[in-house]
């Protein structure tokens, strides 16, 4: 394989990919909400991204277009980023013990995670809810261990600057903090206040999970030029 293509490339690409995506699934979506099943088009505070994703849209719609979308993104997305991670553990490449054993399981997460991501395309969530919700809750859960392992492997390694670390740090905790909301917070389906919560709180760390990779494949640049 091509390093830098499953490093930098692929992952940017991926991105960018993703976003569109979303984007025209996003465009593309019926209607319907959780709450109010007479909506139409998507709302960004009161749809989950599964909700795009869905064989059949909350107001009673086929949601063919938007599913298409969002599933093959998710689908995609996963494939690359377990390869991302099987790749970049070449890279980091220490002789320690200790430390070589946290970056396998840092990988093995990475790659779980990116599974997961697969896993959540591959289950409507209106056909396969227990399914889609199992593989959504380990998607954040894996990627929170991956980002525990990393942050310790680069701040231990001198191939790439602490910064990187610190926001890998960071990336993990906003991910423990999202976990405990989705699991242990309010039900989205309790009230209006707590689907604004959950919706946001969903979004906005899918934005930092962007943020973090690219960030990560700007680091690695150096590396695998």
């Amino acid at each position: 394989m091509n390093r830098k293509n499953w490093l930098i490339n692929f992952p940017k690409s991926t991105i960018i990919f993703f976003i569109i995506f979303n984007i025209l699934a996003m465009l593309s979506y019926p209607g319907g909400t959780i709450h109010n099943t007479t909506t139409s088009g998507y709302s960004f505070i009161t749809n989950f991204l599964s909700d795009l994703g869905r064989f059949i849209s909350w107001n009673g719609n086929h949601n063919y277009f938007s599913s298409l979308f969002f599933n093959t993104s998710m689908m995609i997305t996963g494939f690359v980023f377990s390869i991302f991670f099987i790749q970049i553990r070449y890279i980091f490449n220490i002789k320690n013990g200790l430390i070589n054993w946290i970056s396998i399981i840092g990988t093995i997460c990475g790659i779980a995670g990116g599974y997961s991501m697969i896993g959540v395309g591959l289950t409507p969530s209106d056909l396969y809810f227990d399914q889609h919700v199992l593989f959504a809750n380990w998607l954040f859960r894996f990627f929170f261990l991956s980002a525990i392992c990393y942050t310790i492997i680069i701040y231990k390694s001198d191939l790439i600057e602490t910064k990187y670390a610190i926001g890998y740090c960071i990336f993990a905790f906003l991910i423990l903090f999202y976990i405990f909301l989705s699991e242990l917070g309010p039900n989205a389906r309790e009230n209006m206040s707590a689907l604004y919560l959950q919706v946001i709180a969903q979004k906005s760390i899918l934005l930092c999970f962007i943020i973090t990779i690219y960030s990560q494949t700007k680091g690695l640049e150096s590396l695998v030029d």
